[in-house]
């Protein structure tokens, strides 16, 4: 099958080197990850080039050159110190430049006014991450697009309404913004409770309600898409080290939650290839992840970091995230809708495949994940697919990269079993995330869309709605809230109003 247009373009634009030709991304990628094994070597490659399976694009790359760093994003620390703080930059700029994405949790640092050793107060958390949203914007990852910045805040920190606030006052722009809360806070904000709010230097500045806290994350949220919510507890519950190691930090869009110093590991396989006259070849799919499982397994042997502690890190947890794409596509050509209970249906017959495929993969070595599904926008361009476990954003649609503008429109969406982001209500969304997150060990990146005209309420309903349905985090895009990467160029993606999104859906079908 020959590339798209599309395809060309972006591997011209982003990843050829040394003017190579889009085909030989493919070779030079398929030769250094397959180790030597000539075999491998050819099933990776035909993989590739027809779109079945791709490796993160730091390995699309990287892969072949010197020093190859191979991941697509890493979890750094910092603590309550200038020495520690400048490291982190450090670091940070580091990971930038080698093609990865950074998640930090700066809840270690003090609050503004707080006491500083010898004297003086800190000038506070807020304004530490200033310097690290200045840092993103000078410093490329590998000189081929800016780099990605997840910053995360506990509820419980003395600057979190400031942090909640900081987008709608301009700032930290370069930031994806997420609070990390447990289930004591949800519960306290159902029921009723009070949180204290602690100083990371161990004493309580106050006590405010849970429900306060929760409105205005919904309210920010409502205005600009951030922050997002992450559930401690949720994330914890697949981590094999807890709690001697307690997992607070994601990367940038959230589906990878490590200890310090881990990094993405991760390649999706496009599901749409797999469906043959309206049925799902799970035979075929089980064979496509064994030789994923094993790209992956290799890719963590062969990368080079830009970091010692992310080597050691890497060797002792070994995590890797085979994840999938064209989710979307392929229930298109089975003849189902993605807001059905026939889509869940599917899911749990492909999710238990998918996870006895993983685990029967080398069953002996330890990994710390094995199924992480990521957001793939670029890899979806190069395989002509839907993107990730999203539905269709429209049937056709512009995206905007740094490379430029590019169209997306394919013949499948002609198809009456289409069911655009915008007619897919969030209750649905939601449904599907969390039917998905059931088989995964990492988490699932997902958004959960939502019209202009979406209330405070219906985000409020649905965080709740998120957290008791068992997902490791939520992140709602109101429609028109902000700059947005993928824009409609048709009359499709809109909503039916109601006065509200959830409970009202019947018989596997929803309407709004």
């Amino acid at each position: 099958m020959p590339l798209s247009q599309n395809a060309i373009y972006l591997l011209n634009q982003r990843y050829c080197k040394n003017g190579e030709s889009p085909e030989n991304v493919f070779k030079r990628t398929a030769e250094f990850l397959a180790k030597g094994n000539t075999k491998l070597e050819e099933r990776f490659y035909d993989a590739m080039i027809n779109g079945v399976f791709l490796p993160n694009s730091p390995a699309l790359f990287n892969a072949g050159y010197k020093d190859a760093q191979l991941m697509a994003c890493f979890i750094l620390k910092v603590d309550d110190d200038t020495t520690s703080i400048f490291k982190t930059i450090s670091d940070m700029a580091r990971v930038f430049k080698s093609g990865g994405g950074v998640g930090i949790n700066f809840s270690p640092l003090r609050e503004k006014n707080a006491i500083v050793t010898g004297g003086g107060t800190s000038s506070g958390t807020l304004s530490f991450m200033g310097v690290f949203d200045n840092i993103v914007e000078v410093v490329k990852q590998g000189g081929m697009r800016r780099g990605a910045l997840m910053g995360i805040l506990d509820y419980t920190h003395p600057e979190i309404f400031d942090f909640i606030k900081v987008k709608l006052e301009k700032k930290l722009q370069n930031f994806n913004l997420s609070i990390m809360v447990d289930d004591s806070f949800m519960n306290k904000v159902i029921n009723g409770g009070d949180i204290d709010i602690t100083s990371p230097l161990g004493y309580k500045i106050n006590t405010v309600k849970a429900k306060d806290v929760f409105e205005l994350m919904a309210f920010a949220s409502w205005v600009n898409g951030d922050p997002a919510l992450l559930f401690f507890d949720r994330i914890n519950k697949d981590n094999p080290f807890y709690p001697e190691i307690k997992l607070n930090t994601t990367n940038p869009c959230s589906e990878v939650s490590l200890p310090p110093y881990g990094a993405c590991c991760l390649g999706s396989i496009n599901l749409s290839k797999f469906v043959w006259k309206n049925e799902f070849n799970f035979e075929r799919f089980m064979n496509v992840a064994k030789m994923g499982m094993t790209i992956l397994t290799n890719m963590n042997e062969l990368s080079t970091f830009p970091l010692q502690e992310i080597t050691d890190c890497m060797k002792e947890f070994n995590p890797v995230g085979l994840g999938v794409m064209g989710f979307a596509d392929c229930l298109i050509k089975l003849g189902i809708r993605y807001d059905s209970q026939e889509c869940l249906d599917f899911i749990d017959k492909l999710g238990t495949c998918y996870r006895e495929a993983t685990l029967a993969y080398n069953p002996d070595k330890f990994y710390f994940y094995r199924r992480i599904i990521a957001p793939t926008g670029s890899l979806s361009i190069l395989a002509d697919c839907s993107s990730g476990i999203e539905p269709v954003y429209d049937v056709a649609f512009q995206r905007s990269l740094t490379i430029g503008k590019i169209e997306e429109t394919r013949d499948l969406y002609k198809s009456e079993y289409v069911r655009t982001a915008h007619q897919v209500s969030p209750e649905w969304h939601i449904k599907v995330l969390a039917k998905w997150q059931e088989y995964i060990d990492g988490g699932c990146s997902k958004t959960i869309n939502m019209p202009y005209t979406a209330s405070v309420d219906d985000i409020k309903n649905a965080y709740i709605t998120a957290w008791k349905a068992g997902v490791k985090g939520v992140t709602i895009y109101r429609d028109g809230s902000r700059n947005q990467v993928l824009t409609s160029t048709s009359n499709t993606n809109k909503f039916v109003q109601e006065k509200t999104f959830f409970g009202k859906c019947n018989d596997g079908e929803c309407t709004l």
